[in-house]
């Protein structure tokens, strides 16, 4: 009865993310929902085929099952039935992260106190696209080896088929195989140079050393993927344009971050008995992350909230609490599960339209009239908050948009020149070369808009406060 409260994280979770559904599509949805559309009419792509910038190169789509699975659920039940989809991956990711905590021997009282913590750090993770579903994914293979990290239990087998499931899902797989890796590193040390008993067989903390690595291969691309991760993690300019890429700047919301990061080191150093060389490390692993990259923080902060209850157990000592009447418990549960079920079937009963609502439709539709009018069909340029969204709703911009926000496609020289556009920076108009149909937020763009409408030839196909579609002559 104690972890009643838990429970209730976890629907209160879950209701709030219908409740505020729509809001949670954004860029990166139409980016999963189009890709997965590509790929179930397509096939899997090898080359771009989508945007023109970087048509025909060399692209593996390595988050093609979640795109699939969030496209067939759109096919199935509309956008409703995805963003249910996605609220349920959301909450049991919390889910495992606090039942792990609980198997560790933390309190219910900490373990809450971290997960809320947790749910704070990184909100702007919980939108959904392909990462969704890596959630519970992490959580899972987190609590398997956080739970077992001497690896003596069987059940930690698991991490291998969670782990190549996972590889098809989303890139921050190559997080998880690290997890394992280093959990079968830290076992073959504890052989080598610990004199008690080991329970394990000497080859067990080698196969989850080495395992992991092969499991990035389970995949169609197969040996293909490793070219992707080269250039996920080594060889890609992304870091130097892309805010999301870059690391988070003491300013802002991201000043959460960076308490909870701080007083997670504090914690540590001061309750490290209470915690494994294993539990340490992969704090210290995700915080480093975290303060690499912003897509990395949502990782440390599911981390925290499965790791650090025991140190705070520590530091402070928790109280006896007072039990809960059965009878209130079950009354609460079943109230939280009622309303989920009334969000879940009002979200369920919306049409597409009402989660599109402030997204341009008819913007979409001025611009694919526009570049089907031209002999042979003009190019469109938009920038990155509505090029999936241009690709989602018409179909003939296929190939014909300029980029979108698979910002991994693009070259060194074509970022800066997006940049240089998108900061007026002197030469900005270059960028739009051989582009009639432009497609532009007016708050992300006002100098831009306004110098283009005084050019002769510019024609205005639609517009409202957010959204202008021009036509230019010769561009």
């Amino acid at each position: 009865m104690k972890d009643n409260l838990l429970v209730v994280v976890v629907f209160v979770l879950a209701i709030f993310l219908l409740v505020v559904g729509r809001t949670l599509l954004g860029v990166d949805s139409w980016l999963t929902f189009v890709s997965g559309r590509e790929i179930a009419q397509h096939g899997l792509p090898h080359h771009e085929a989508l945007t023109t910038i970087p048509l025909g190169r060399a692209w593996t789509d390595q988050q093609w099952l979640a795109q699939l699975v969030f496209y067939g659920l759109d096919r199935i039940g509309g956008l409703g039935l995805a963003v249910v989809f996605h609220s349920l991956m959301v909450s049991s990711a919390l889910a495992i992260t606090m039942v792990a905590s609980r198997v560790r021997g933390a309190s219910s009282r900490m373990t809450l106190f971290a997960a809320v913590v947790c749910l704070l750090v990184a909100p702007w993770s919980w939108q959904l696209r392909a990462q969704t579903i890596a959630l519970p994914l992490f959580a899972l293979t987190l609590a398997l080896v956080a739970t077992d990290s001497r690896l003596v239990s069987r059940r930690t087998y698991l991490v291998f088929p969670t782990l190549a499931l996972w590889a098809n899902v989303h890139g921050s797989v190559i997080l998880g195989v690290a997890l394992v890796a280093f959990a079968g590193a830290l076992g073959i040390f504890a052989r080598a140079f610990r004199r008690e008993t080991i329970r394990t067989p000497w080859w067990r903390p080698l196969l989850f050393l080495s395992v992991p690595w092969a499991c990035l291969l389970v995949s169609p691309y197969g040996t293909g993927v490793i070219g992707y991760y080269r250039l996920l993690l080594v060889d890609s300019p992304v870091s130097k344009f892309v805010t999301e890429w870059q690391a988070p700047g003491p300013h802002g919301y991201f000043l959460v971050f960076f308490a909870v990061a701080a007083a997670t080191v504090v914690l540590v150093a001061w309750q490290h008995r209470r915690l494994s060389p294993y539990d340490i490390g992969v704090l210290a692993l995700t915080l480093a992350g975290a303060s690499r990259s912003v897509r990395a923080v949502v990782w440390f902060s599911l981390a925290m909230a499965m790791l650090i209850p025991l140190a705070l157990d520590g530091a402070i000592r928790p109280r006896r609490s007072r039990p809960v009447h059965r009878r209130l418990a079950a009354g609460l549960m079943s109230t939280l599960a009622a309303i989920l079920a009334a969000t879940a079937l009002f979200t369920l009963t919306r049409s597409d339209a009402w989660f599109e609502h402030g997204w341009p439709a008819r913007a979409a539709r001025a611009s694919v009239t526009a570049a089907l009018a031209s002999d042979g069909g003009a190019t469109v340029w938009s920038g990155g908050t509505y090029a999936d969204w241009l690709l989602w709703k018409e179909t003939r911009l296929r190939g014909r948009v300029a980029w979108d926000v698979r910002f991994e496609l693009l070259t060194e020289p074509e970022l800066r020149s997006i940049v240089r556009f998108n900061a007026h920076k002197p030469g900005w108009r270059a960028a739009l070369r051989g582009y009639p149909v432009l497609v532009l937020d007016r708050r992300e763009n006002p100098e831009q808009v306004q110098a283009l409408r005084r050019e002769p030839g510019t024609h205005v196909l639609f517009a409202d406060r957010v959204v202008i579609v021009l036509s230019r002559e010769a561009p």
